[in-house]
């Protein structure tokens, strides 16, 4: 298996998965002590799954790869009077269409994600994420708690949140919001099922079951039962009333598959949605304020989709074509967003995709699901931009 650091990005995805736990990045490879899974070797079948493994041992290069992966997505450290030399972290990250597997863990650590980072550095992904061993302790926007092994918590990435741990293993299931079962789209951030329910230990199985088999799988059945997890836990972790769930979830999703066929004109924006969803634009106000405002959602799909159209390109499109496309005024104003949302410009991204070829895993699957518009474009990026980094940190030490 070849093994490939993980990109900041997608270290990130995990982390506030592990927000519930309490470090975030794709899981390691190194399954050996308490961690759910001990899997003997199986010929995996035609298009298995591809798994990434953190490469750093415990140590300093350890701490501060950790460190400086989370920055980008969160404010992180390690108690005053641990020894950065002796910390762990360590995990393994499998890349599905539309979600993230990870198995993760590490030593004593803490995470924050107040809302001036979630201002100037906004993601829309969300997280299940069930405690295996040891304990953390987490504040979800004043809800504080204390989570043991087989506790599942949602994270919403959207929203504040603190962590902290003495030492954890766990497994993550990270998504697109905007892809995800209505019934996780709205006020779940900080829910828990707990390993004493029912539906707490019967998704916890499952979340283990498909760590244990994920080799065996292929990525499409891999994908299939992470959607059957997510429909379960939509149904366990919402507690709204019915009526109002309902009626919410399908505005959200009226709104969004409306939004996918008009996002190339500048001028669609809260008023323009209102009105073709006939509601007022108090009542669409209300029922985007998790999602942070119906002009932040916007901008979000369409930056989404941008990323789509680049990582499903050969690399040869105009920065300037890609505005348009997508509903911006100008080149420059969608450069700035872009930039400010995915670490990257653009054009480097689209540079990426002319090197690189693109993720061969990601676009065999989306030539198979075009039309569906529902992958993860960050995931790509993410691999991408991982790679280009082994690239120039080995080349120097291959020229020495």
């Amino acid at each position: 298996m070849r093994t490939t650091r993980p990109s900041a990005a997608v270290r990130a995805l995990s982390a506030p998965s592990v927000a519930a736990s309490p470090t975030p990045m794709p899981s390691p490879v190194r399954v050996t002590r308490s961690s759910p899974t001990t899997r003997t070797e199986v010929r995996p079948p035609a298009g298995a799954t591809q798994a990434i493994d953190w490469p750093f041992p415990p140590g300093l290069e350890c701490y501060a790869a950790w460190k400086a992966a989370l920055s980008r997505l969160v404010d992180c450290a390690i108690p005053a009077d641990a020894d950065p030399s002796q910390f762990d972290f360590h995990g393994r990250t499998w890349q599905l269409p539309e979600a993230f597997v990870q198995i993760n863990g590490g030593s004593a650590m803490s995470m924050s994600r107040p809302q001036a980072v979630i201002d100037d550095r906004p993601i829309s992904q969300m997280s299940l994420y069930l405690v295996t061993d040891g304990s953390v302790v987490t504040d979800y926007d004043g809800r504080k708690r204390a989570h043991v092994p087989g506790d599942i918590i949602a994270v919403d990435y959207s929203l504040p949140y603190e962590s902290h741990t003495p030492g954890y293993e766990g497994i993550t299931i990270t998504f697109d919001r905007a892809f995800a079962p209505a019934g996780l789209q709205g006020h779940i951030h900080g829910r828990a099922l707990t390993a004493k329910s029912g539906a707490g230990r019967f998704l916890a199985a499952q979340m283990r079951s498909l760590i244990d088999l994920i080799d065996q799988l292929s990525v499409d059945q891999a994908q299939s039962a992470v959607d059957g997890i997510l429909r379960f836990a939509a149904t366990a972790l919402t507690v709204d009333a019915p009526g109002t769930r309902s009626a919410a979830a399908s505005l959200l999703d009226r709104a969004h598959h409306l939004a996918r066929r008009r996002l190339s004109d500048p001028a669609f924006g809260p008023e323009a949605l209102a009105l073709a969803l006939g509601v007022s634009r108090s009542k669409l106000f209300r029922s985007f304020e998790t999602h942070g405002g119906v002009q932040r959602w916007l901008l979000g799909e369409r930056l989404m989709t941008s990323l789509q159209t680049i990582v499903r390109s050969a690399g040869d499109l105009k920065v300037a074509a890609l505005a348009r496309q997508h509903g911006f005024r100008s080149e420059a104003h969608f450069s700035r967003a872009f930039r400010k949302r995915y670490s990257v410009s653009p054009s480097t991204a689209l540079d990426l995709v002319t090197r690189s070829g693109g993720s061969m895993l990601y676009l065999s699957w989306s030539k198979k699901h075009a039309k569906a518009q529902t992958s993860t474009p960050e995931a790509w990026l993410a691999a991408a931009l991982a790679r280009a980094h082994e690239t120039a940190v080995d080349e120097p030490r291959s020229a020495s």
